[in-house]
């Protein structure tokens, strides 16, 4: 008797990430480039609102402070599917693995942060850091990620109703 042998294709994340052209490069690139800047972004408020210094002098500090949480994102947001090529076109898709990728990425950061600063938190410094980190975070990515995509959305979809040129 013939078994037959059951094909499935799957496609990890990281391949569904990979830009088939300039346009799909670029925006993938943009959008790294627009998350690295989100967690500068958050470093230079969470450092201000401590009243650390955050001017030019302070740059490798505000880099520092972002450096965990950028860790944290780039090595677990990729194979999440927070970098697929659809998402950068389709907002509600983008702010669910946005949403679902930092949720996993979030405890690593805050992991990471007390490492890289080398102190020992308390319990109760731990969970207010770790909430505002998880709320801030989540709050900046969508701002960025979510408008990306529309606007991305909004040029597609203008391209396509654009008459072709003879």
């Amino acid at each position: 008797m013939a078994v037959k042998e059951k094909k499935t294709v799957t496609t990890s994340a990281l391949e569904e990430s990979k830009p088939r052209n300039k346009q799909e490069a670029r925006r993938l690139w943009m959008l790294i480039f627009g998350d690295i800047l989100v967690f500068l972004i958050f470093s230079v408020i969470g450092r201000q609102s401590h009243g650390e210094d955050t001017g030019l002098t302070a740059v490798l500090k505000v880099v520092w402070t972002a450096l965990p949480f950028a860790i944290s994102w780039f090595a677990i947001a990729p194979f999440m599917g927070a970098f697929r090529r659809e998402l950068m076109t389709e907002p509600r898709q983008m702010a669910r693995k946005t949403g679902f990728a930092w949720l996993a990425a979030w405890p690593i950061g805050v992991i990471l942060h007390f490492v890289f600063e080398q102190h020992l938190p308390t319990v109760v410094s731990a969970i207010t850091f770790g909430l505002v980190t998880l709320i801030s975070n989540t709050v900046l990515l969508f701002i960025w990620r979510i408008p990306f995509a529309m606007t991305n959305h909004t040029k597609d979809l203008q391209a396509r109703l654009a008459p072709r040129k003879k």
